[in-house]
C-alpha cells in the first residue's frame, strides 16, 4: 500500500509516512520535524507546514461588507481629489446592497467614526463631502495625502551602521542540569546490588566452567550434544 507525501508528493509505503497531529496529513520523513512535548514527555512529529505557522503565524485582517470601497479610493487617491460615485456603482463596488437608510436619511452618510461604512472611507483618507438623495450620487473628498516613502532613512541607517565598530554577539552558555538526588540514590542503590550479586556467585577451581541454564533445560544431565559437521 503506498501513499503520497502532502508536501513533496513522493510515492512511500504507507507504513514509512509520520501522520502529523494538527493537520492530520501524512508526510514522509524529510518533510517532519520532532519536537519536545512537555505534555507527554516525549518527542512529538510536525510538519513543516504547521511549524512555519507556529514561527510566522499570519495576521488575520478584519474585512467588513465596505472593504472594497476602502480599496478602491485608496487606489484612487494618488490621482484625483473629488470623486463621484452613484448609489449603483458603491454597490457594484461592494458586491452587495446597500441599506435602506442609505436612500432615505442623509445620518448615514456622515463622517462620524463609530459607523462601519464610516471607517471605510476614513480610514482611506477621505470624506464624504456632499450627499444628493434624489439623484442618489455622493461626492467624496480626500483629506489626506498619501505619504510618499524616500530611501533616506534607509541609508542613513545603514551609514550608521557602518561606522560602528563591529561587536560580534556573546556566545549562548549552556548550564548544564545536575541530576535530582532521586536519580543518584536510585543509580548507588543499583551499583551495589550488582556488587553484592558478583560477590555471592560461586567460584570453581580449575577451568571448570558450569553449564548454563539453556543446556540445563535442553539436554539432559547424563546425555552430551552430538557434534555437527
Amino acid at each position: 500500500m503506498k501513499e503520497e507525501c502532502a508536501l513533496c508528493g513522493v510515492t512511500f509505503s504507507y507504513y514509512s509516512l509520520i501522520r502529523c497531529p494538527r493537520c492530520g496529513k501524512m508526510y514522509c520523513r524529510n518533510c517532519v520535524i520532532f519536537s519536545w512535548n512537555k505534555n507527554v514527555f516525549r518527542h512529538v512529529p510536525m510538519c513543516l507546514n504547521c511549524a512555519r505557522r507556529m514561527v510566522s503565524p499570519r495576521r488575520r485582517r478584519v474585512r467588513t461588507k465596505y472593504s472594497p470601497l476602502s480599496r478602491y479610493l485608496t487606489r484612487r487617491q494618488r490621482h484625483i481629489i473629488y470623486s463621484t460615485l452613484t448609489f449603483a456603482e458603491i454597490e457594484r463596488i461592494i458586491g452587495d446592497k446597500l441599506p435602506t437608510s442609505a436612500f432615505q436619511h442623509r445620518h448615514w452618510w456622515t463622517n462620524t467614526g463609530n459607523p462601519v461604512q464610516a471607517k471605510a472611507w476614513l480610514k482611506a483618507g477621505w470624506n464624504v463631502h456632499e450627499v444628493n438623495l434624489n439623484d442618489r450620487s455622493v461626492i467624496f473628498r480626500r483629506v489626506r495625502i498619501p505619504e510618499k516613502r524616500s530611501g533616506r532613512r534607509r541609508k542613513k541607517s545603514a551609514r550608521a551602521l557602518a561606522d560602528k565598530n563591529f561587536r560580534p554577539p556573546k556566545p549562548r552558555t549552556f548550564r548544564r542540569r545536575q541530576p535530582s538526588k532521586t536519580r543518584v540514590a536510585m543509580a548507588m542503590a543499583r551499583l551495589k546490588n550488582v556488587e553484592r550479586r558478583r560477590l555471592s556467585m560461586r567460584k570453581y577451581r580449575g577451568k571448570f566452567k558450569p553449564r548454563s541454564a539453556f543446556e540445563k533445560r535442553l539436554y539432559k544431565p547424563e546425555e552430551k550434544p552430538e557434534k555437527q559437521d
